[in-house]
């Protein structure tokens, strides 16, 4: 089986000034945070959650900054779109200690090609730019419309790299910048 290939993006929030996405009015935004009793926002539960949850807790995490901007469309009160905002950890060792992680990042089908992606990303930027933190994206590389979301961000490209595999089940996958750009 070959192995995926990644883009690793590279950008810090007083550069990123280009795109201005506005949000239409039936959708609104909530920077959610975890609590010892919420291991999962209103309406968007993965796995993944509950061990990034566990990272936190544990102080596996770098800082405490993370976080999911969540996209939530009026009307149905259901998640449109989600952007998770991750510190440095075992599986990112190319991160600075202060760097933030954007990703995954997610739109759910019929709410697509209305921006979301570009404004929950534009929101991170403002919300963490007191911090000057470089912030990173790591994007499948055939996975074209995410790669221009973030290049429309002014976010660089870096380097070329693969997800190096641990153990069974993926939770200690490292990812790897095999080829700076």
């Amino acid at each position: 089986m070959k192995q995926q290939k990644y883009i690793f993006y590279c950008g810090k929030p007083n550069l990123l000034t280009s795109a201005k996405v506005n949000l239409e009015s039936n959708y609104t935004l909530e920077i959610w945070r975890p609590k010892i009793y919420k291991i999962a926002p209103r309406g968007l539960f993965f796995k993944v959650f509950l061990i990034w949850w566990v990272f936190r807790y544990l102080g596996l995490f770098s800082s405490s900054n993370y976080r999911i901007f969540i996209i939530y469309h009026k009307k149905s009160g259901k998640v449109a779109h989600y952007s998770v905002v991750l510190p440095k950890h075992f599986r990112t060792p190319f991160m600075g200690k202060n760097d933030l992680q954007i990703g995954p990042v997610g739109t759910f089908k019929i709410h697509r090609r209305k921006g979301l992606a570009s404004y929950a990303i534009q929101e991170i930027l403002k919300f963490y730019k007191k911090q000057n933190s470089k912030f990173w994206y790591i994007v499948r590389k055939e996975n074209e419309i995410s790669r221009r979301c973030i290049e429309k961000m002014d976010f660089i490209a870096y380097g070329e790299g693969i997800k190096k595999k641990r153990f069974v089940g993926g939770l200690f996958d490292t990812y790897i910048i095999e080829k700076k750009f």
